[in-house]
């Protein structure tokens, strides 16, 4: 599973640091600060620490962009462990530390992509976003709101598969939020629920296919998109590969830009 968060960067202010002369970020300069946050590691591949890791340059079609690792520190609770202390046992409350791996993909148009694998690993979100900023940016959320998620719903290419709707005001009716999927291949009938509720409420989820072309993917790629935490959940057992992901991803995110603009 691929768990998405698309980023923007406020780079305006920092021309001479950051932009070459045709106002893209100059991913040479942003690698070098990358690596001076390296993520320590042992020689047995133990992660001792937060930091960057296998940075590496890339391109897909026209867009340049880093691609690596970030680890960041999470923890799993205080426990109280038994320790022998000069003859005597005693229990001490320890903290029990983990580091969680997270991809980057941040691209010349001043885009930042961070995937997790797992969603027990998105606890690390934040730090992941502070060491991103560590290298003198500033980080601001592509927020996945309801006048976005409206437009994608009404869009006539995607086709929409299950949605969620809060802060529902309708007359006669106390209904405050609903979730419905429908089946997109049966066209003589609409959603009697969303006829009932898509005028009164607030889009906080959707389901949609999404056409793409490209080999090792499908035709259309189921995507899911969540206003809470500006979420976004693909299967990446649709994809042949990483490489074949990866693409998508960063066409994913160069089409919600585009529909947001609009």
């Amino acid at each position: 599973m691929a768990i998405l968060n698309f980023f923007t960067l406020n780079t305006g202010d920092q021309l001479d640091l950051f932009y070459s002369n045709e106002e893209k970020l100059d991913l040479e300069k942003v690698k070098e600060q990358m690596l001076e946050f390296s993520a320590p590691v042992h020689e047995n591949g133990l992660v001792s620490g937060e930091g960057f890791v296998d940075i590496e340059e890339s391109a897909y079609d026209n867009k340049n962009f880093i691609k690596c690792f970030c680890t960041a520190q999470g923890s799993l609770g205080y426990y109280n462990e038994a320790k022998l202390v000069e003859g005597v046992l005693r229990t001490e409350r320890v903290q029990h530390k983990f580091y969680s791996k997270s991809l980057i993909n941040l691209t010349d148009d001043s885009e930042l992509i961070i995937k997790f694998d797992q969603s027990n690993d998105e606890v690390a979100m934040t730090k992941v976003k502070s060491l991103v900023e560590s290298l003198g940016f500033e980080v601001e959320n592509f927020r996945l709101d309801h006048s976005l998620l409206r437009k994608i719903k009404d869009k006539p290419e995607f086709k929409w598969t299950a949605a969620k709707i809060e802060k529902i005001e309708k007359n006669l009716d106390n209904t405050k939020k609903v979730s419905y999927e429908i089946d997109p291949s049966n066209d003589a009938y609409e959603s009697e629920v969303d006829e009932l509720y898509r005028e009164h409420g607030k889009l906080s989820h959707i389901q949609f296919e999404i056409p793409y072309t490209a080999t090792g993917a499908p035709n259309t790629v189921t995507v899911k998109l969540y206003k809470d935490r500006n979420r976004i959940v693909i299967d990446d057992n649709q994809f042949s590969n990483d490489d074949v992901l990866k693409k998508f991803i960063i066409f994913l995110f160069m089409e919600l830009r585009t529909l947001k603009d609009q």
